[in-house]
């Protein structure tokens, strides 16, 4: 039997627009925002890193010197209309809109945006690629709180609405195993660590 896939999966660190809608908009990383992720790769002990296309992901990604592929469907959710405003803002121009989309952000997504099921798709597609090819290593994968809480409902099940209560502030960190069975093609997916501020 092989050894599962030991994945840690980060978010990128503080950008400019931390605290607004952003999803396709593409900051860099503040000071601070590379300094949060250079406390959390001390380690540097995976075989590779797997990196969101957007600079806040990428550029960091491209610096740890460590084999490196580009995903796009690990990038985050598109908020369309939304994209670089505040909550407090959206919801001044049209709290029914935003309401409706923390409820249910697949049958009503931000103006122009991706619905939440088309991202689930998008990422629940790569992290079982990724866990079926990467058995017996360790990787990391840099990337957004959407998508983080998008693996936490379709890999390990938990409803979507305790997924938006989860925790995933700039450069918090998930571990997960992805224990790949050829006999059933099922990939068995554990959540082993969870990380915030410290």
């Amino acid at each position: 039997m092989n050894s599962p896939a030991r994945i840690t999966i980060l978010r990128h660190g503080e950008t400019p627009l931390t605290g607004l809608f952003c999803g396709s908009s593409d900051p860099e990383l503040t000071g601070a925002g590379w300094e949060s992720l250079v406390a959390r790769t001390t380690d540097r002990s995976w075989d590779r890193v797997i990196t969101s296309p957007l600079k806040r992901c990428h550029a960091f990604a491209q610096n740890l010197g460590l084999p490196l592929d580009v995903d796009a469907r690990v990038r985050e959710m598109d908020f369309g209309d939304w994209e670089g405003k505040s909550t407090e803002d959206v919801w001044n121009a049209d709290q029914k809109a935003l309401t409706a989309f923390w409820d249910d952000p697949t049958a009503n997504p931000a103006p122009g945006g991706e619905p939440w099921a088309v991202m689930c798709a998008r990422t629940a597609e790569a992290f079982e690629e990724i866990g079926r090819e990467a058995q017996g290593q360790r990787l990391l994968l840099i990337t957004h709180a959407g998508v983080m809480r998008s693996l936490l409902v379709t890999q390990l099940g938990l409803p979507f609405a305790s997924a938006w209560k989860v925790s995933l502030p700039t450069a918090s960190v998930l571990e997960m195993t992805a224990h790949h069975d050829p006999d059933n093609a099922s990939l068995d997916v554990q959540l082993t660590a969870l990380k915030g501020d410290e």
